[in-house]
């Protein structure tokens, strides 16, 4: 009876150890992507601290860059603003997602059924803004 105790008790030890030994699973959450419709064949400016004037007709943007000031002539398709601090002037565009915290974006017109851009802005402190004539700038 004893030999047959101390079998269980080394069962229910060895249960118990091999459990203990299991990691734990967590739950995972994963943030939510955001899902633009930017070409496979778009225009990539990962540059910061640059002034510039680029002529994209037709293209999209992916703009990752930080503390920039450029200025987008032609007709663009979606640009898709991941960066922070931007100042972007863009002539003509479709659609707008910005991600990014930050950043100054001004539009003049848009080919859209509307006239107006679509706009998605997800990130923080973001300005944007149809340009007119007596449009401000990021230093206004």
């Amino acid at each position: 009876m004893k030999n047959q105790i101390l079998f269980f008790f080394l069962i229910v030890i060895s249960v118990i150890s091999i459990h203990a030994e299991e990691p734990k699973k967590s739950k995972t959450t994963t943030k939510p992507v955001v899902v633009s419709d930017i070409a496979a064949d778009a225009f990539m400016f990962s540059d910061s601290n640059k002034e510039e004037e680029i002529n994209l007709t037709g293209k999209d943007v992916v703009l990752s860059g930080n503390d920039n000031k450029l200025t987008f002539t032609g007709v663009m398709g979606n640009i898709q603003i991941t960066g922070k601090n931007n100042d972007i002037t863009i002539v003509s565009v479709k659609k707008i997602v910005i991600t990014g915290s930050g950043n100054f974006v001004s539009w003049e017109k848009s080919d859209n059924a509307s006239g107006k851009p679509f706009i998605q802005d997800k990130g923080g402190y973001n300005n944007v803004e149809k340009r007119s004539g007596n449009a401000q700038t990021k230093e206004d």
